[in-house]
């Protein structure tokens, strides 16, 4: 699993065509997050839960360091070349919500198998960019 994590004024996303045949469902509508650590995240070839929980309290503890409470996670296949299957990924993307969720943590998710513009702007602070490979 690979992330690229974002701390972020804010984000401004939009589905605009289903790119796979198990994409999700989604409407064409802007959605736009303040405020929020954006989790850039590609699924790789023998990622599972538990290493989709471990990413998640990693970010936990980050976003007590940040003093912020909110995730948007961004299906974002383009930072490997390793990617595991698409039903595998969402499975795993899913899980890493539901268990960000569980934890607390207001979380957001982009869906997954589409072609998505986006406008993010990023906080200038050192921690503000960071990428995480697990």
């Amino acid at each position: 699993m690979r992330i690229l994590q974002l701390h972020s004024n804010f984000i401004v996303f939009k589905p605009v065509e289903k790119e796979i045949n198990i994409a999700e469902e989604a409407e064409k509508t802007e959605t736009r997050v303040e405020d929020v650590v954006v989790l850039f995240t590609a699924v790789e070839e023998g990622d599972n839960s538990e290493m989709a929980q471990k990413a998640v309290n990693d970010v936990r503890a980050f976003l007590g360091k940040l003093k912020v409470n909110r995730i948007l996670i961004y299906p974002f296949a383009h930072l490997s070349s390793k990617l595991s299957k698409p039903s595998e990924a969402l499975k795993i993307i899913k899980d890493m919500e539901v268990y960000a969720k569980e934890k607390g943590i207001e979380t957001y998710r982009a869906p997954f198998g589409w072609n998505k513009q986006f406008t993010i702007s990023i906080k200038g602070h050192p921690l503000a960019e960071q990428a995480r490979a697990y």
